[in-house]
């Protein structure tokens, strides 16, 4: 037996001592192992809250937007008049606005850009204005954000350069009513929609405004876009790390010769510009999906639509989540039960 149990110890020595021997020779054939590679638990599935696009009830009816919403993946747009349409008087019932979300409050948001914001780009062209019509103005944008009628204020422009029609527009960001407008927004907790080319004044102003009341949210519309080619991402990187309460929504938009587009966020290939992407990645709750679309002034208005498609499949889980629809649900309330 004692014979046995020695054999038995005899043959595990030599085992072992094979393994020991030969183990060291195997584990340096074996490649090195390389980093885990994690499969993205979230990707984009082809919906998402458009925060920035204009109706025309009059060119395409509000179902027919509807149908095209539901095809092209878009939950829910917020729905404005545009800077130069304010300034030259149109109100803001021939837009359906804010009719359509009254309607349909489950796919539209209305921001509010009636008679107030007429008298702002007014007096701001005049330079001059009584306490009569400041109280007025000042009305006019609480009664607005009482009636639960509108989510936020927009589209103000800041500086808009010559549109189709000739309009131009120029409002510094510190105006005082600017700043009466951004104590009223943060009174009912909701966002300002502007537009602002970026020059060395109009920066300087929106700052300004940031800085006048930090429970104001301000979104600068159209990241990536700029006329003067000074909205860049080191810019904008600048700005979002000086002022937490501002925040931007993406447009993108294909070169075209015609096309004054200085800035862009897709390449030549439909790729991510890696600054671009490195900033979504470093502020991914300050940055949304921003069409600009005007669905029945053109007819191919819902094809731009395609891009930012293209643009949201890029994102990595972790930005794409707040992108295409959690930002948007917490700036502007959205009950998604």
């Amino acid at each position: 037996m004692q014979k046995n149990h020695a054999i038995v110890l005899l043959s595990i020595s030599f085992v072992s001592l094979i393994a020991g021997c030969v183990s060291p020779a195997l584990n340096a054939q074996q490649p090195t192992a390389s980093p885990a590679i994690t499969t993205p638990t979230i990707k984009f599935e082809g919906r998402y809250i458009d925060v920035h696009t204009h109706i025309t009830p009059n060119g395409m009816p509000i179902d027919q937007i509807i149908q095209n919403m539901d095809k092209e993946g878009i939950d829910r747009m917020v729905i404005m008049e545009s800077p130069t349409d304010i300034y030259n008087g149109k109100p803001q019932s021939e837009f359906g606005i804010p009719d359509a979300a009254e309607k349909y409050p489950d796919r539209f948001i209305a921001l509010y850009g009636g008679e107030a914001l007429f008298m702002l780009y007014s007096v701001a062209a005049k330079g001059n204005y009584t306490k009569a019509d400041e109280e007025k103005f000042s009305s006019l944008l609480d009664e607005a954000m009482k009636s639960r009628k509108y989510g936020g204020f927009g589209e103000v422009a800041l500086r808009h350069y010559a549109a189709e029609d000739g309009t131009e527009i120029t409002v510094p960001g510190d105006h005082p009513w600017m700043l009466i407008m951004s104590d009223i927004a943060a009174k009912y907790d909701v966002p300002i929609d502007i537009h602002m080319e970026s020059e060395d004044e109009s920066v300087a102003g929106l700052e300004k405004l940031l800085d006048h009341n930090k429970n104001t949210k301000i979104i600068w519309e159209h990241a990536g876009r700029s006329n003067t080619g000074k909205t860049t991402p080191q810019l904008m990187r600048q700005m979002m790390e000086k002022h937490p309460n501002l925040y931007s929504a993406v447009k993108i938009r294909k070169p075209k010769t015609a096309e004054r587009i200085a800035v862009r966020i897709l390449d030549e290939n439909d790729k991510i510009m890696p600054e671009w992407m490195t900033l979504f990645r470093d502020f991914p709750d300050r940055f949304m999906v921003g069409s600009d679309i005007k669905p029945g002034e053109k007819e191919d208005e819902f094809n731009r639509i395609k891009d930012h498609r293209t643009f949201l499949k890029q994102l990595p889980p972790e930005v794409l989540k707040n992108i295409e629809k959690e930002n948007a649900v917490r700036i502007y309330k959205i009950n998604q039960t």
